[in-house]
């Protein structure tokens, strides 16, 4: 996934965005102004009075919007920022109560594959082989076959410590808290999924969209008598911040999408692999991923 991290955006990007709206709101306030001056149609001119109530009115529904989104957003953000913290309980308890090398190996390495399985699941993407160098060969075989990847191979980490419980490798304790440790990743999964399968309700969106439409169609026709051919000059800005303010609305409430905008699913998966690897005295560690163009996978 993407995050901007720049401070500015790049007008090649707010054109790509924002661009075909901006030129909609410019043809149409020129042709307002063309029929109003030379075909005559002064019957297009619109009191001034007849857009502030519905401006007002839009103004708090496209808060609403955002608002919305933006707790969608950040709810996403909050709970990968848990799943992060809870890995590194996992591998710190992994490594403080498991002694066998190659045992702590097997545990933090799954657990590496659980988390890149988990964003792999939220971007719908089925392309499983960067999971395969955690994994034994027999293991990502029978588990790239799940029709719920995470879930298979979190149910695998779990039997997996009560067999080095009953082996007297891990004590009752031990697999208690690392049982409860999975726990809340499961949470974590769900609450992901519940962001990911369940929408804002659609007729805020709607509502919002038709009107903002509706408003920009009648701003030029409020502004044409006073302001002739200078007319898009004021109704265009205005309609690009309506457009923009509708747009990141709905950019926002959906943030695992792999845009530009969506939580950093990729760095984040990089940072539990890199914490989990130096904490198992692994030399040889991936680099952390850095932003490119001012964008964090």
């Amino acid at each position: 996934m993407l995050l901007i991290v720049r401070k500015y955006l790049k007008l090649s990007v707010v054109a790509r965005v924002q661009g075909a709206k901006v030129l909609f709101a410019l043809a149409w306030a020129l042709l307002i102004v063309f029929l109003h001056d030379e075909a005559g149609w002064t019957w297009l001119s619109v009191p001034n009075a007849a857009v502030g109530p519905m401006a007002t009115a839009l103004a708090i529904f496209l808060a609403f919007h955002n608002n919305g989104s933006y707790d969608r957003w950040w709810e996403a953000r909050k709970q990968w920022g848990a799943l992060v913290n809870w890995s590194r309980n996992f591998g710190r308890q992994v490594h403080s109560m498991i002694l066998a090398p190659e045992l702590r190996t097997e545990l933090l390495h799954r657990h590496v594959a659980v988390v890149n399985a988990i964003r792999l699941h939220l971007r719908r993407q089925t392309d499983l082989s960067e999971l395969a160098p955690f994994l034994t060969a027999e293991e990502f075989a029978q588990h790239r076959a799940a029709q719920h990847l995470p879930m298979s191979l979190l149910n695998r980490q779990g039997t997996r410590v009560r067999e080095l419980q009953r082996a007297g490798t891990l004590s009752e304790f031990g697999a208690m808290q690392l049982d409860q440790s999975l726990n809340e990743i499961v949470n974590v999964l769900g609450a992901c999924e519940r962001i990911k399968n369940t929408p804002l309700p659609r007729q805020y969106e709607y509502y919002t969209r038709l009107f903002v439409y509706f408003f920009v169609l009648l701003l030029p026709a409020t502004m044409v008598d006073a302001l002739d051919w200078r007319t898009p000059l004021f109704t265009v800005p205005t309609s690009f911040l309506f457009f923009a303010l509708n747009g990141i609305a709905a950019i926002n409430e959906d943030p695992f999408e792999n845009r530009i905008q969506d939580t950093p699913m990729s760095a984040l998966c990089r940072t539990i692999e890199i914490n989990l690897r130096e904490l198992n005295g692994e030399k040889e560690l991936p680099a952390p991923l850095a932003p490119v163009d001012g964008y964090l996978m």
